[in-house]
């Protein structure tokens, strides 16, 4: 893990960047044909989490364990954890507002695509 955090891949040989991309390529392909090939996409549980940023309601995840999350985002575990510190640093600074919610799921991706704005009222 610390390796990859630290951007090994980054400089790979072209061969190599390319039998990467095309494994990618080939998962997601399958994943459109059959979801039960990878971890399934959760548009519920999406939107669940969009309605928590958007209303402000972040303290509800408090109690979910890092599995348990993991079981209900997938992959996008960290991208979860990275949405609630932003939000909860955003709320630390008073009352905001949150718009231009979109959410789409998208099989091709292997991904939920969601986006939010969101800005103090102050």
């Amino acid at each position: 893990m610390a390796d990859r955090l630290m951007g090994s891949g980054r400089d790979l040989p072209p061969e190599e960047r390319d039998a990467r991309t095309q494994r990618v390529v080939v998962a997601a392909e399958r994943f459109v044909e059959d979801q039960n090939t990878l971890h399934p996409l959760n548009p519920k549980w999406d939107q669940y989490f969009l309605d928590v940023v958007e209303q402000d309601l972040v303290s509800q995840l408090d109690d979910l364990s890092n599995s348990h999350l993991s079981e209900l985002a997938g992959k996008s575990t960290h991208e979860v954890k990275a949405w609630v510190a932003a939000f909860s640093a955003l709320a630390a600074h008073g009352a905001y507002t949150a718009t231009d919610r979109y959410y789409r799921p998208i099989p091709a991706w292997i991904a939920g695509f969601g986006s939010i704005s969101a800005h103090t009222q102050r």
